[in-house]
């Protein structure tokens, strides 16, 4: 159970201090009447009260006071699915972070100038997903797609040059993770914005970019730099500045190659533009490019929605004062008495109308973190250890409801059933799928699960090279699960003892022959 307005249930509060003020009052009542009755009238003056009645009476206002303030909380129980679409655009941002965006030949640095201009460009977005790439040597997710605009700028801040381990600058890696990151679509409405100097080491971007226009992107290029260049300075471990050197021992100038990112923006219906004022280059970015690209009613997808039960505590408290209204506090008198009338307690109700609910997704803590419905089929199956029963029926819930809200839980859950089946394969296929969740505990469980089956593949490999490989790649997630949860302790013990494992075969490495 959960609650829509929970902050209502402080009001639960008041309960025991009226009991405190009817006690109270019940004794000052009768201290005052044996002031001034004697006790021998006393009887027949307070005789016809009757105390049971009077306390059930209090009691069932008391429940029905208890049972209106739950209902206000808007209590919660079990969920309902409905179709929910969106419109608007996928928009990727990939960023360069290899080491020549350090040159300072805009101020004060490539990087920090592409931080400030991205964070102009995610200001004009509205109702459209964005999500974040950086690359160097390779290309890595930092934040998948999402309307979290918050959660993508916070992502971005953490970006240097130290992001991405693998140095070099591979635009068409970049290029590659965007397009499966968008998945499959006919619609015009993904869009790859790049920010980079435009000196590709590596890769042929240029043959990527065609592929991805075949799959509906469209690729904007923002050239950060000069073209006369800037040396690239490091900081050395004596702490002295220097600058990067080849390997024949010359200072490297990191110059912009704008024509090749012209290349690439034109091949899929783009355009290049270079940085110079950070704020008009973004707006010519989004009036001229994003802005005419087709804004689709996108996908339906299969949202969770909670169901509200108000109706229940409210009928109850209506139950319960309608008792008490129907319980008298007096016995039928056997004699007329001359007293006064006591005064007709009211109870005050509130009517409410209740309030649109928030789709709420659980995540049930295991050792691999299932996360999908709680009645979802195949939960059950995983929890009784038959796992090749649960693998086939999430990966049918997967078939019946494709491209739903549900698929990135579905997927994780789907990777739990595998790693226990020790298909490591298809356990690393469906958590990397779950990274592509908005939910940012969802990635975080990913990327832990994702280092523990990278781990136990390693442990499987006969080679030393793959198995280093595959423990490195683990590491590498171990990373990116702590800075998505600086907590999680599990994560930190894991990447200790990996770092271990991996030195401890680089030295037998070297011992041997």
């Amino acid at each position: 159970m959960s609650f829509g307005a929970p902050a209502w249930l402080w009001g639960l509060l008041l309960i025991p201090l009226l009991i405190a003020l009817f006690i109270r009052s019940e004794r000052r009542g009768l201290k005052r009447l044996q002031e001034f009755v004697s006790a021998r009238l006393l009887p027949q003056l307070a005789g016809t009260v009757n105390r049971p009645r009077r306390i059930l009476r209090f009691a069932l206002q008391l429940l029905g006071l208890g049972l209106a303030i739950v209902s206000l909380a808007q209590p919660r129980w079990g969920y309902t699915f409905e179709d929910v679409k969106r419109k608007g655009l996928d928009l990727l941002i990939a960023v360069d972070t290899s080491r020549s965006m350090l040159s300072n030949d805009v101020q004060p640095n490539r990087l920090d100038r592409v931080k400030l201009a991205i964070q102009d460009l995610i200001s004009q977005l509205q109702g459209d997903r964005v999500g974040l790439i950086a690359f160097a040597g390779r290309a890595f997710l930092q934040a998948p797609l999402t309307i979290d605009y918050d959660a993508v700028v916070e992502a971005l801040s953490d970006l240097d040059t130290k992001t991405i381990p693998e140095g070099g600058t591979n635009i068409s890696s970049a290029i590659t993770l965007a397009t499966q990151s968008f998945g499959k679509s006919a619609m015009g409405n993904r869009a790859l914005v790049i920010f980079t100097d435009g000196e590709e080491l590596s890769g042929d971007a240029l043959k990527t970019a065609k592929e991805a226009a075949d799959a509906g992107v469209r690729i904007f290029t923002v050239g950060v730099g000069t073209p006369q260049g800037s040396l690239i300075p490091v900081t050395g471990e004596d702490g002295q500045t220097g600058f990067v050197k080849d390997s024949a021992g010359q200072v490297v100038k990191s110059k912009l190659d704008d024509k090749r990112l012209g290349e690439i923006a034109q091949a899929t219906g783009g355009f290049y533009l270079h940085l110079e004022n950070g704020p008009r280059t973004m707006q010519q970015i989004q009036n001229e490019g994003l802005a005419k690209m087709q804004a689709a009613e996108m996908d339906v997808r299969l949202s969770r929605r909670a169901i509200e039960r108000y109706e229940w505590p409210l009928g109850a408290a209506l139950i319960a004062l309608a008792l008490s209204i129907l319980i008298p506090e007096r016995k039928r008198a056997r004699q007329k008495v001359y007293a006064a009338a006591p005064a007709r307690s009211a109870v005050r109700t509130v009517a409410r109308t209740p309030a649109s609910t928030i789709a709420v997704a659980a995540v049930l803590g295991m050792f691999l973190s299932l996360s999908a419905f709680a009645d979802a089929p195949g939960l059950d199956a995983y929890r009784s250890g038959k796992f090749e029963d649960a693998y086939s029926q999430f990966q049918q819930t997967l078939k019946t409801h494709p491209e739903s809200r549900a698929e990135d839980k579905l997927q994780f859950d789907t990777g739990a059933a595998a790693y226990k089946l020790k298909d490591y394969g298809k356990a690393l296929e469906s958590f990397s799928q779950a990274l592509l969740s908005r939910d940012i505990g969802l990635q975080s469980k990913g990327h832990y699960n994702l280092g523990i089956t990278l781990y136990q593949r390693g442990e499987t490999q006969q080679s030393d090279d793959k198995k280093l490989s595959d423990w490195t790649n683990a590491l590498d997630h171990y990373e990116q699960t702590l800075k998505l949860d600086p907590q999680n302790k599990e994560a930190k013990e894991n990447y200790d003892y990996v770092k271990r494992k991996i030195e401890e075969l680089k030295n037998k490495k070297k011992e041997q022959p």
